[in-house]
């Protein structure tokens, strides 16, 4: 399976991770920090199965729009967060959150899936989207905010 090592199984993605990188690079252009060259946020993943997913642009631009014509546009557009139930398949490497709730108002009551993998305590989430007659492929690196053999007892 792509991403994925001896030893891995559904629970493995089970923590706190901390977000370092995010990016989204169009077929035949530089890459976009959407978010700043240092975005700071957290993607939590439960034992029970739950899901929540908090990131901002780092410093943040207040003085932004609130408002986007992107459809799946975070308001404000410096800062995004959602929230939900999520499960992992391991035979496609990814995982599913059923957003129940959102600052990305056309992310609610749908399913998010995400491809990912995940390499010791990095968990890279890369994919590729269609943006009108363009591609777009996009990176997000997390490292695992506590190890997971940490003793701290989040796992």
């Amino acid at each position: 399976m792509r991403g994925w090592s001896a030893g891995i199984d559904r629970t493995s993605i089970v923590g706190t991770w901390r977000l370092v990188t995010y990016t989204d690079t169009p077929e035949g252009s530089t890459a976009i920090q959407a978010f700043g060259a240092e975005p700071i946020g957290y993607f939590v993943f439960t034992v029970d199965g739950h899901a929540y997913v908090n990131f901002m642009r780092n410093p943040p631009d207040i003085a932004a729009p609130s408002a986007d014509p992107d459809p799946d546009a975070c308001i404000p557009v410096w800062y995004c967060s959602y929230f939900g139930t999520y499960s992992v398949d391991l035979k496609n490497s990814d995982y599913l959150i059923h957003v129940l709730g959102s600052n990305v108002p056309t992310f609610i009551g749908t399913d998010q899936k995400r491809h990912f993998s995940l390499h010791g305590d990095e968990l890279v989430i890369a994919e590729v989207y269609q943006e009108g007659k363009q591609l777009v492929h996009t990176y997000r690196k997390l490292v695992r905010e506590v190890p997971r053999h940490g003793g701290r007892g989040l796992h």
